[in-house]
């Protein structure tokens, strides 16, 4: 999975640390809820409210004709009456009604985002800082993500769940559902978030949140195809030089001369 870093905090990962973002850091208009709108009685379910509902429906048909349709099938008919099905479905509690945490709930934690995907140029325009930054390459099987403590504090390694319904409320079982849930038009990123107690974090004099990584952690470095020529001499020195980085793959993220699609070319000398 790759993390993405600006290049400006290069010095930080030459010290095998990795940035983390606070929940204001994230800028998430759904955990800031600056004017919240109440919905109406016309507004649209989500893709799950509405699977949700129609699984209802089609549990409440009798036995014989549901043996005659699957679900996917008597959902896929409904797909294309959904505006007038919608209609006559009785509305989730709205946000009012469940309650909207607030963000002091969730400046407790740092987060790191991880994503499975290098090659999407819309993660390279906003959390890859317009093609500036860097993308770091981890091994997501390694016990710094895989164990339930970090430095004898608690941590989560979750998968983003995308979902247009608001999530619950935090709870003992789920303390940080708002940060684990994101827009369904956002399901292209494919993000991980590793979720960590802020007392366990450190930050730098220019005050970056970050955490100390493991030697063997990193099995890539990927430079954008905006990133500065400094930096990407800079990285290209590390991988040479610094014996913690000595053996790992640099390459330069690019455009295919045949395709409108990202490529990368190795800078390993």
């Amino acid at each position: 999975m790759f993390a993405f870093i600006s290049h400006h905090n290069l010095s930080l990962l030459k010290q095998l640390r990795l940035p983390f973002m606070t929940a204001t850091q994230l800028d998430d208009p759904y955990l800031i809820n600056k004017r919240v709108h109440q919905p109406g009685s016309n507004q649209p379910l989500s893709d799950s409210e509405f699977r949700t509902a129609m699984e209802k429906s089609y549990q409440a048909l009798e036995p014989h004709i549901q043996a005659m349709v699957t679900f996917e099938y008597y959902l896929s008919q409904a797909q294309q009456n959904r505006r007038e099905i919608e209609k006559q479905i009785q509305r989730p509690k709205s946000p009012k009604q469940l309650g909207l945490a607030s963000l002091d709930q969730y400046q407790k934690v740092v987060v790191l985002r991880l994503f499975k995907e290098i090659y999407l140029s819309g993660l390279w325009q906003g959390v890859g800082f317009n093609h500036e930054g860097i993308a770091i390459q981890l091994d997501e099987t390694h016990d710094y993500f895989q164990q339930g403590a970090y430095l004898g504090k608690p941590q989560l390694f979750q998968t983003v769940q995308y979902d247009d319904a608001r999530p619950p409320m935090p709870s003992k079982q789920n303390p940080f559902p708002a940060l684990l849930t994101r827009a369904e038009h956002l399901a292209f990123e494919q993000e991980t978030r590793l979720v960590r107690p802020v007392t366990v974090s450190d930050q730098s004099k220019e005050g970056v949140v970050n955490c100390k990584i493991p030697k063997g952690l990193i099995k890539g470095i990927y430079a954008g195809l905006n990133c500065p020529d400094a930096a990407v001499a800079s990285l290209q020195a590390m991988v040479k030089q610094d014996l913690q980085f000595r053996g790992v793959p640099l390459k330069q993220i690019g455009v295919s001369a045949s395709h409108l699609r990202l490529v990368a070319t190795s800078l390993t000398i």
